[in-house]
């Protein structure tokens, strides 16, 4: 029983870290998008992109690629860039908390388990005594 509970423990850890780690890679494409279009902020006729994300079937996101903003009001402007800063450091900030909290997430599936290891070495020391 202890070896059944164990393995549905591990398959969790390994499913929660497999998720928040995919949750990190998505929000890193994130910033790095968000990055570029910060970086063309004075090119003139510059449109800005976005990561489009993809729930996955097991759990997680991926990035299924970058598309052009749509704002049907935006002006095209080829004098300067239409890049709104604005938008971008709200994205930014965006970005970097869905990266923390995905983080947090794998800390802590890290930690538990560690716990778990300990805890079935612990009871494999008192079978062997």
């Amino acid at each position: 029983m202890d070896a059944l509970f164990s393995a549905a423990h591990a398959n969790v850890m390994s499913s929660a870290m497999s998720i928040s780690l995919s949750g990190m890679q998505a929000a890193s494409a994130m910033l790095n998008v968000t990055a570029n279009n910060i970086a063309n902020l004075n090119t003139p006729g510059f449109n800005p992109s976005r990561a489009d994300l993809v729930e996955l079937s097991g759990g997680g996101v991926a990035v299924s690629g970058t598309s052009f903003e749509d704002n049907p009001q935006a002006v095209p402007n080829t004098q300067t860039s239409n890049v709104d800063l604005s938008t971008e450091l709200v994205n930014l900030k965006l970005g970097q908390t869905l990266y923390d909290a995905n983080a947090m997430v794998l800390k802590t599936a890290n930690q538990m388990t560690g716990t778990l290891l300990n805890i079935l070495d612990t009871d494999h020391d008192h079978d062997n005594s």
